[in-house]
């Protein structure tokens, strides 16, 4: 198999596929049977070749090897393009950073195009491999739908987790991070909820525009996916909610600890305040000074010094202060 093509499959009608050699491509847009191509889009090959299958309008090609997209269903020439996004499940990746799934769709023939690896496909081909998978076009349509949002609950769950133990957390005290972390969050958050959106209303069009050659079922799984996708977007913006609400926790929280450690420095202030005072004045080195004379001076203008202080810290208490 050439590095363009990623997949080249044949579905048997039966849950299973035969993959095909490169010299099987089709070049002309098939009419019957069902064909699954799935490319690399850095690949420049595979867009020569799809540019050069009959059939296959130019406006699906670009939209295949474009190199941003969102989420959206649009009819182009005899298929569909539909255009998704999947959670980054793969290793050491952020689940948050979504990964692209472009596909245009035929009742007999699909062109699906990636630029990272997306288990979902992964896991529907292996399904393939062993019967267990779709048996047509637009079960595989309605299998990957149902796929990328059923992958969706478990990062949507663990970030509601993480929230939660960060707003204990914050709950019993300010520790070095979580600010950090908090941050974060929001905007694993604000990225998910960026697509999930636009993907919500691309399903929904799905479902409306592929009834020709999608059965009841099929319509109904994809509908579904739909209700899931509502339920993740109300889910992560009651997260963003709860985050900015956090956000506000936490700043209180350091107002008050600020404030708590000012009160402390403006109580010893007015202490030590009249205390360096008397101390400045008694130290000047001039010609009349009290005191200069004696030998206990000294230490009767120390408990001077420590019954004013005592006395103003006993005012301050009787006022109420501290």
């Amino acid at each position: 198999m050439s590095a363009f093509v990623v997949h080249n499959l044949e579905l048997d009608g039966q849950g299973g596929a035969k993959s095909l050699p490169l010299s099987d491509l089709p070049k002309i847009l098939p009419e019957q049977g069902c064909r699954w191509v799935h490319l690399d889009c850095y690949e420049e090959e595979g867009y020569t070749w799809l540019s050069s299958v009959e059939g296959i309008p130019e406006t699906a090609v670009e939209a295949l090897f474009a190199e941003e997209t969102r989420p959206r269903t649009v009819r182009m020439g005899k298929g569909l393009l539909l255009t998704l996004r999947g959670v980054n499940l793969n290793p050491e990746s952020n689940p948050s950073d979504m990964v692209s799934l472009r596909l245009w769709v035929t009742p007999h023939f699909i062109v699906s195009s990636r630029r990272r690896k997306l288990l979902s496909v992964q896991g529907v081909v292996k399904d393939l491999n062993n019967n267990e998978g779709p048996t047509n076009t637009a079960d595989v349509v309605a299998t990957l739908t149902e796929t990328l949002t059923d992958r969706m609950a478990k990062v949507i769950t663990d970030l509601e987790d993480e929230l939660a133990d960060l707003e204990e957390s914050i709950g019993e005290g300010i520790e070095s991070g979580q600010r950090d972390s908090l941050v974060q969050r929001r905007l694993e958050t604000i990225r998910l909820r960026r697509f999930l959106v636009p993907q919500k209303e691309a399903i929904n069009k799905l479902s409306q525009e592929a009834v020709s050659w999608m059965s009841v079922e099929q319509i109904a799984r994809v509908q579904e996916a739909a209700n899931d996708i509502t339920r993740y977007v109300e889910g992560l913006e009651s997260l963003r909610e709860r985050c900015l609400l956090m956000q506000e926790e936490f700043a209180n929280l350091q107002a008050e600890k600020m404030n708590a450690r000012m009160y402390v420095l403006s109580i010893l202030s007015g202490i030590f305040m009249p205390l360096g005072f008397l101390t400045g004045l008694f130290g000047i080195n001039i010609g009349g000074m009290p005191g200069t004379d004696s030998n206990a001076a000294f230490w009767l203008f120390c408990a001077a010094l420590v019954v004013l202080g005592g006395g103003q810290f006993v005012l301050m208490r009787r006022s109420r202060w501290f």
